[in-house]
This record gives structure tokens, C-alpha cells and sequence, in this order.
């Protein structure tokens, strides 16, 4: 992100618009220099056995009671809202829906754009820097998503396939419970040393 703590004049003599317009290039060359560029390769599976996952099983009222009300509607102009509201009148289609693109292949254009918006993290409003991106993307790709998800997650666990040193995104783990699993390996070296040595 070096290079890119350029200022954001704001010109009172333009419209907002154009202003946000001015501001927009500048925005999209500091958010570009925090991502990576996919290399396309998948990593390798070094476990002895692996077994896949045959099919996940959309239980979308569940996700779609998940959703937060508040959020923003992605490109396709959709809020959450809408999903909520009416669960009962759009589970059965979308599970219809997700199990048929599942089994194809294939997800609409609009999932895969997002709508990016600078927000404002601290420090100084005029430094580009100081914005971190949000990306807005369909509710009903993050729905679909958080299924897939879940389910994928379900697979590993019932299978043994994460490894034990795995403390994040999982359930009565942490940052904390690593630092305390580490610690205690720690200790254990340095009183086997002491042992070994005296």
C-alpha cells in the first residue's frame, strides 16, 4: 500500500459526483495493491485418503435467518431484507436453484461482481489509506455460500481431514486456544532440555 497514501482533495466548486468520480481511480489503485493475484493452482492433498463430498443439502431458512436486516443489497439490488421477509416463499426455489447450478457448474454473472465501498478505518479523511474496502455482493450468493460452507466444514470434521495445528474458523478454538497450546509445547521443550542437560 506504499505509494498510494496519496490525498483526497475534495473540490467544493464540483458536485458530489463529481468528486466521488475524481476519487474513484485513486480508491481503485490502493484497493488493488492489498489483494493477490490467483496463480490458478490448487494445493495438493497430502492426505492418505481423501473422501469427497457427494452433495450438500440446501436448508436455506436456516441461513436466511442468519442474515443481518441492516446489511446493503449487492449488484443485484436485492436486500437482505427481502430474504428475510419472505424465507418461506423463496427456501424452496432457491434450494431448487442452488441444487441445479450446483450440479452444473455454473453461478450467475452478477454473483461473481461486487459493489466496492470505501470505508473510513482512522486518521486522517483525505489520505486514501485510511479506507478499507467493503465489498457488497449478492445476498443470495452468500446465502448458497454459507450452505456450501457449512457442509464443507461438517465433511472435514466427520472425516478427520483438518489438522490439529487448525485453530482458526472453528468451533471452541481460537487465536487464544493456539497461544496456549503453543505455550504449553513450550514449556514442555524447556523442561525436557533442562532434564536432558543437567
Amino acid at each position: 500500500m506504499a505509494g498510494y497514501s496519496q490525498l483526497i482533495a475534495v473540490d467544493h466548486r464540483r458536485s458530489s459526483n463529481e468528486n466521488t468520480r475524481h476519487h474513484l481511480p485513486l480508491f481503485n489503485k490502493c484497493f488493488a495493491s492489498l489483494g493477490s493475484v490467483d496463480d490458478g493452482k490448487l494445493p495438493t492433498c497430502n492426505v492418505k485418503q481423501c473422501t469427497a463430498l457427494e452433495s450438500v443439502v440446501f436448508d436455506e431458512a436456516r441461513a436466511i435467518n442468519k442474515l443481518k436486516d441492516n446489511l446493503s443489497a449487492g449488484p443485484d439490488a436485492l436486500p437482505p431484507l427481502f430474504f428475510t421477509y419472505h424465507k418461506y416463499c423463496v427456501a424452496k426455489p432457491l434450494a431448487l436453484l442452488f441444487t441445479q447450478m450446483l450440479s452444473v457448474g455454473f453461478v450467475p454473472s452478477d454473483w461473481l461482481r461486487a459493489i466496492i465501498i470505501p470505508l473510513f478505518k482512522k486518521g486522517s479523511a483525505v489520505i486514501a489509506t485510511n479506507y478499507r474496502p467493503i465489498s457488497l455482493t449478492c445476498v443470495a450468493s452468500k446465502i448458497m455460500e454459507r450452505i456450501i460452507a457449512k457442509a464443507l466444514l461438517e465433511h472435514l470434521v466427520e472425516n478427520d481431514l483438518l489438522s490439529s495445528a487448525q485453530h482458526g474458523f472453528l468451533k471452541g478454538k481460537s487465536t487464544c486456544t493456539n497461544l496456549l497450546e503453543s505455550y504449553n509445547d513450550w514449556t514442555l521443550c524447556l523442561w525436557v532440555y533442562i532434564a536432558v542437560s543437567s
